[in-house]
């Protein structure tokens, strides 16, 4: 019988308090509410970072396209028609699915062309990614 006593003891000092259990709760409030602040502005800095990590890309296929053909391409549409397309997946949407604007000529002096992403609001603005934003202009220090 004082075995038995004893263990019931120990058993009931080995649960949990309710105040030690709405503490966790708490904790666990609170951090969520932190990490769920702060998500929302990592999301959209890494849109931006496939924005200009794709505008790359497309460069890269232009420039491929002009030493192959000695001319630029009048449409992004150029990448991916031939043999041979420049771009083996088609042309990439922006991460807020829209298209990215490509002109030929430039209108943004030293680049030969522009592509640019209008952003989230798919309107153009100041706040549009660009190769002549995210590119440094031949001949200057990034």
């Amino acid at each position: 019988m004082q075995r038995t006593v004893k263990t019931m003891a120990q058993a009931a000092r080995a649960g949990f308090t309710l105040i030690e259990i709405m503490l966790v709760v708490v904790i666990i409030g609170l951090l969520a509410g932190i990490v769920s602040v702060s998500i929302p502005k990592h999301l959209e800095k890494a849109r931006h970072n496939k924005a200009r990590a794709d505008i790359d890309g497309l460069g890269v296929a232009i420039n491929s396209y002009y030493m192959d053909t000695g001319k630029y391409p009048p449409n992004l549409d150029s990448l991916v028609q031939g043999d041979e397309p420049y771009l083996d997946k088609g042309i990439p949407k922006d991460p807020w699915g829209n298209d990215y604007q490509y002109t030929y000529p430039s209108a943004h002096k030293p680049f030969k062309y522009d592509i640019k992403s209008l952003g989230f609001d798919g309107v153009e603005s100041d706040d549009d990614i660009a190769n002549w934003k995210t590119e440094a202009a031949p001949g200057s220090v990034k």
